[in-house]
């Protein structure tokens, strides 16, 4: 029965496999096992030949270790200390147990652990302390002791902890918060636009802003300009003058002369018919071409004239044009009208004023388009091609290209594909073989590596005749599976085929057969 079998290969630690049909299991026998062993064996080793036992150091007592004994099972080992070897440094020994040495006066060994002896610490002067004082300001006041005085505060900040704390006497420095009463504080008085200041020692004060009461006045809303509070005459008569007329109480206003300029509905602006051609600069005159041309005047005709684009009627002008005309051009002189048309067989001529040049193409091959001036000439949707098609030169197509008949390729070097991917047997619904051949003597003597849908395997053959449509492989393509398990039946059942070979996650090779 045809199934994975693990390869033993060069380097594997059994030098002799005979167990052909079942591997080796726990129960194996008629097995001969040679060679190099590592890790540990199952039983007592007696069949086992040539093992020669390691020394092992010998544990022995010292070091506070007495009666050491192993017996040679997994939990044989008996140890005693000897607790007397290694006690001090404030340990001693009971009874073979350790015992903390404690003084019993400030430090107490009790059931619950270590602990201090709290109503012994009284005993302990403050001078045995590292710190026996506090520092307020520049102020020592030793513990015990109550100060009288405080100095050298810079900054007291009541925050609420401390309720109803007054501090008296003379301070320097800076301060914050707030003050309680008035006492020894500077007087706020009234002056400078300040009145009627008062202070009451509470949170709130009251000030009164002084104003003339003419021009300012004080509201809800602030101090602001009074109304009326601006008269004319406090406007200069001086802002009139250079075109502005008014001042000295009454409105400003703008001189005009109302021949060239003039106000309307409160505008300024340039009047009607304001600007006389006398006014401008170029005298009222334009020059065209070289003929200079007065304003207001007509002129009937124009020298040195360069016209591109431009459309002249009822006018007489000489020189050089580029453009349309309208009309027949029947006044123009020096200009073509006639244009020569010549074919692979044929001539004629075309009158360029009243002949038509017509571009005709036949049913099936050429159709010409005449849109906005300009002549198309292309083939249409679907050309077919009656007779055989020779290009000379490279032919590209855009799309697809259909043969219903063989294709032939007789290039002198290699056939080079630019697609990644070649598929065969393209549109086909049904499962079969397929592959490439490589013709030998004759047509039917060819060399096959194709797919053989029976087996669904790779394979090859000789002697392979082309125009069949099936074939029998002589040899299979092995097929290499890297799993991602150390199982080989792990692997897809379609390689459960002879030859094939699985490497498993832990790099062992197996080998279907």
């Amino acid at each position: 029965m045809a199934t994975w079998k693990k390869l033993v290969v060069s380097g594997s630690a059994i030098s002799q496999l005979n167990n052909d049909s079942n591997y080796l299991v726990s129960t194996s026998t008629g097995v001969d096992l040679g060679g190099a062993f590592s890790g540990s064996f199952q039983g007592d080793g007696s069949n086992l030949t040539g093992v020669t036992a390691a020394a092992s150091n010998a544990l022995v007592d010292g070091g506070g270790i007495i009666d050491f004994s192993y017996n040679g099972s997994a939990a044989g080992v008996t140890v005693a200390v000897d607790s007397g070897s290694l006690a001090g440094n404030g340990l001693t020994t009971s009874a073979g147990k350790f015992v903390v040495e404690a003084a019993d006066s400030t430090i107490n060994v009790g059931g619950s652990g270590i602990n201090v002896v709290e109503a012994n610490l009284s005993g302990i002067p403050n001078s045995a302390l590292t710190n026996d004082g506090i520092m307020i300001g520049s102020t020592d006041i030793s513990l015990g002791a109550t100060g009288s005085s405080l100095t050298g505060l810079t900054n007291i900040v009541n925050s609420g902890q401390v309720a109803d704390t007054k501090i008296t006497g003379s301070f320097t420095g800076s301060f914050s918060g707030a003050f309680t009463g008035t006492s020894n504080l500077p007087d706020l008085t009234d002056g400078n636009g300040i009145a009627d200041f008062t202070y009451d020692g509470s949170s709130a004060a009251s000030i009164a802003v002084e104003v003339t009461g003419s021009t300012l006045s004080v509201g809800a809303g602030g101090v602001k300009v009074a109304d009326a509070g601006i008269t004319a005459t406090q406007i200069a008569t001086s802002v009139a003058g250079d075109g502005l007329a008014g001042g000295a109480g009454t409105a400003l206003s703008v001189n005009v002369d109302d021949s060239s300029i003039e106000i309307n509905s409160d505008t300024l602006r340039i009047k009607n018919s304001g600007v006389t051609n006398t006014m401008l600069a170029t005298n009222g005159s334009f020059v065209l071409g070289t003929t200079s041309i007065a304003l207001g005047t007509t002129a009937s005709s124009a020298a040195g004239l360069t016209l591109t684009g431009a459309t002249l009627t009822g006018a007489s002008a000489s020189g050089s044009f580029s453009g349309s005309f309208q009309g027949d051009g029947s006044s123009l002189t020096g200009i073509a009208t006639t244009l020569s048309i010549q074919g692979d067989t044929g001539s004629d001529t075309v009158n360029l004023q009243t002949g038509t040049l017509d571009f005709e193409g036949t049913s099936n091959e050429i159709v010409t388009t005449v849109s906005d001036d300009k002549v198309t000439i292309a083939l249409p949707d679907d050309v077919t091609i009656g007779r055989d098609l020779t290009v000379d030169r490279d032919l590209t197509v855009s799309r697809n290209l259909v043969v219903s008949g063989t294709a032939s390729f007789q290039h002198t070097e290699d056939l080079d594909i630019k697609d990644r991917f070649i598929r065969m047997a393209s549109g086909s619904t049904s499962a079969g073989d397929g592959g490439f051949v490589v013709q030998q003597t004759e047509a039917t003597d060819g060399e096959v590596f194709g797919f053989d849908s029976a087996t669904t395997r790779f394979g090859v053959s000789g002697s392979f005749d082309a125009s069949q449509n099936t074939f029998t492989p002589d040899a299979f393509m092995a097929a290499v599976v890297e799993g991602s398990a150390n199982d080989p039946d792990d692997a897809p059942a379609r390689y459960d085929k002879k030859g094939n070979i699985f490497i498993a996650n832990n790099e062992d090779i197996y080998i279907y057969s």
